[in-house]
Formats: C-alpha cells, structure tokens, sequence
C-alpha cells in the first residue's frame, strides 16, 4: 500500500441531525456519527428501516 493510497479523502466527526416537532420536541436522525473515508475506499451504508441513512448521505451532500 503507498502513502496515498491512506490518503483520508473525507472525514465526518461528531454529525448530528435534529428535526425539529410540534410542541417543542426534537426529533434526532442522525447522532454523533464519526468515520473516515479513504482513497480507494467503497462506503456503503446499511441499517434497518428508518434508521437515518437517506438523511446521512442527504446531510453529506
């Protein structure tokens, strides 16, 4: 492996996402997501049903 090929090409610390709900509750999708994304890396993002992946990559973009 050459030293680009660690390359970190993204990194997200510490994401959050809150949407905000009647009567002054919050709704939170996304909670202190961290990770790094190397070169040469493929990312793929799993989880249940409503779990808060559409709204991570939504985020991301």
């Amino acid at each position: 492996m050459t030293a680009s090929a660690h390359e970190t090409i993204l990194r997200i610390e510490h994401l959050t996402k809150h949407f905000p709900l009647e009567g002054g509750k919050v709704l939170t999708a996304c909670d202190d997501v961290t990770f790094p994304v190397y070169r040469g890396d493929i990312l793929g993002i799993v989880g249940e049903s409503g779990c808060g992946k559409s709204t991570l990559v939504r985020t991301l973009m």
